[in-house]
């Protein structure tokens, strides 16, 4: 009679395990299901964050110049003593109000998270307050003509958008991070009319990966952004491309040339960004004051070379399209290079991907010209030179090739631009990354902040605290198999299915009562002691994440799995190692001692 009771407990045993795994593979579809959706969300916001942004811009353009034609247009039409006068107030009003959101309480902001650091490092949180203040700061640097990009705050913004979201559905934050990275996707595509480069430059210089489960919404997002930017908003492209001739095939050598002198020069422009910053930090300014003189020097400047004003989109195109005065090439390419120093070290609020590209086109544009005084037969065209020059010196500052040729390509929408992109790229990013110790453009951006931030202590992983369990059991091992298998001290012992996911635990003193037990009470599986599966941690939870999970507990172990898609048991921390390394990590804060003592003697 026992017997048949043991066998009609296992096989019901069995049928649910089927059952729970059947539902398990729902749940995932349903996840999966969901995330696509809210890609898809995702991508709207971000399409209608970047066209309002542009708004924002142009209207602060006007109202500081009375003209809306275009940057570089408007700085030709303005008088020179306008020229000097508009980017420094821009710079000034700028930096008033990053300096009252200092200041006044109610405009005080958290700390400034970038959606990299949220991505790579952080929690998938992202102040809207913080977002805002910062985006209204750029639109006064960028609308009154400031060296900079827009791309930098537009994709902050659609970002934002994207963790606000996810924190309303209250998504685990592997769920929120991915969230993040569809805003910013979503945001690049808008900018530059790129699903596709929009797509692979979050998995590539972001998330370092391209895994379906991750590129897939990524798609998603910046697919449908575009969608909505170009059909439903009327946005066309950034760039009006030709087709071009890229010569014959033993040119390929010459694009080749070119992406190894980008290579070199991708180091002193990043060396030159980095100084102007500590330049403008030793003068120890306000914001204000500091921003003022930034957009003084670029005022300056543009009353020689106007071209220097705002991103340079309407001057990239001149030179795509041969409008652009060869011998002006030169000029412009270190005008340029000096009023974006300037920009980016005086703290303005912007993006230095589109500078860039102003600076590959121009000395693309030089080098080609070299090329046909060198050779008059030579079958390429200038902006040939240009274009290539585009993508060589982006991927040799980002480290991004793959999305550099897939940026250009997507603009160009020209084959035969293919090969010598590939061949210029690939060159640029190999001979780039012997410089700075293989550091990009956005290597500060992917990096943890330094000591002193307010929120640092919360950023480290508890990939290192993983240790491996003290014992794992199946789910359906005899317990005298189990009991044999028990070491003499053990303090947590979890419960795995075949598939190797958690699926509960066992109390330890259950099996050492059971060791003392009869035989008669050894008889089934561990199935029958089980007990529900506790709270689970991941590999890429912050500390502090984590820590606050043990409080709510009140436990002093947890485990750690692969994912909440697919629990896979990896191993456990334990309460007193997170103690340890959140004391490490905030040792050079007083502030934090006594909260940390505290949790100690709890």
């Amino acid at each position: 009679m026992v017997e048949a009771i043991l066998q009609f407990g296992s096989r019901l045993l069995d049928r649910l395990e089927r059952l729970g795994r059947a539902g398990l593979n729902a749940a995932k579809h349903e996840q999966l299901t969901g995330i696509v959706f809210w890609a898809a969300l995702i991508g709207v916001c971000g399409a209608l964050a970047g066209v309002a942004f542009r708004a924002s811009v142009r209207l602060v353009e006007f109202l500081l110049t009375r003209h809306s034609t275009g940057l570089v247009e408007t700085a030709e039409l303005l008088p020179w003593w306008a020229r000097i006068v508009v980017p420094t107030i821009g710079g000034a009003i700028a930096g008033l109000l990053l300096w009252l959101g200092q200041r006044v309480r109610v405009l005080r902001a958290a700390r400034k998270v970038d959606y990299m650091e949220a991505v790579a490092v952080g929690n998938g949180q992202l102040s809207a307050r913080s977002s805002l203040l910062h985006a209204a700061s750029s639109f006064f640097t960028i609308g009154s003509g400031g060296s900079i990009g827009r791309e930098g705050p537009l994709v902050q913004l659609a970002a934002t958008a994207a963790s606000k979201i996810g924190q309303w559905t209250q998504a685990p934050v592997p769920r929120l991070r991915l969230l993040v990275a569809c805003g910013a996707a979503a945001g690049i595509a808008t900018a530059y009319n790129a699903p596709i480069a929009g797509a692979l430059f979050v998995a590539e210089v972001v998330l370092g990966s391209i895994a379906m489960e991750s590129f897939g919404p990524l798609i998603v997002s910046s697919v449908v952004a575009d969608a909505t930017a170009r059909h439903f908003l009327g946005y066309g492209p950034v760039y009006q491309v030709p087709h071009l001739n890229f010569g014959s095939a033993w040119e390929l050598v010459l694009y080749a040339l070119l992406g190894v002198l980008l290579g070199h020069g991708a180091a002193p422009f990043l060396a030159l960004l980095e100084r102007a910053r500590r330049l403008f930090r030793s003068l120890h300014w306000n914001p204000p004051a500091t921003l003022a003189l930034g957009g003084l020097i670029v005022g300056l400047i543009s009353v020689r070379v106007p071209q220097v004003w705002g991103n340079g989109y309407s001057t990239v195109n001149a030179m795509l399209n041969n409008e652009f005065p060869v011998q002006l090439l030169g000029l412009a390419l270190v005008a340029k290079l000096v009023s974006t120093a300037a920009s980016v070290g005086s703290g303005a609020n912007g993006g230095i991907l589109t500078p860039t590209l102003f600076m590959g086109a121009a000395f693309g544009g030089l080098f080609g010209d070299a090329v046909h005084l060198m050779d008059p037969h030579s079958q390429s065209e200038l902006a040939a030179y240009a274009v290539v020059g585009m993508g060589s010196f982006l991927a040799a500052t980002t480290h991004a090739p793959l999305t550099s040729i897939l940026l250009i390509f997507e603009m160009t929408l020209n084959y035969d631009s293919v090969l010598p992109l590939m061949l210029a790229c690939v060159t640029a990013h190999y001979v780039a990354r012997i410089y700075r110790h293989g550091e990009s453009v956005y290597t500060r951006s992917l990096k943890a902040t330094g000591p002193g931030s307010e929120d640092e202590w919360r950023l480290r992983q508890i990939s290192a605290l993983i240790r491996p369990p003290d014992l794992v059991l199946q789910r359906d091992e005899p317990i005298s198999a189990a009991i044999e298998r028990q070491p003499a001290r053990v303090g947590s012992v979890y419960v795995r299915d075949a598939q190797g996911q958690l699926v509960g635990e066992v109390d330890a003193a259950d099996l050492k009562r059971l060791a003392r037990a009869p035989p008669a009470q050894r008889v089934g599986t561990v199935a029958t002691i089980m007990r529900s599966a506790p709270p689970v941690l991941t590999p890429e939870m912050l500390l502090g994440d984590a820590l606050d999970v043990f409080i709510a507990n009140r436990c002093k172990r947890l485990p750690v799995v692969s994912g909440h898609w697919s629990p896979m048991l990896i191993g456990e921390v334990l309460r007193h190692d997170l103690l340890l390394a959140l004391q490490e990590r905030i040792s050079e804060r007083p502030e934090r001692s006594a909260e940390m003592q505290q949790l100690f003697r709890g």
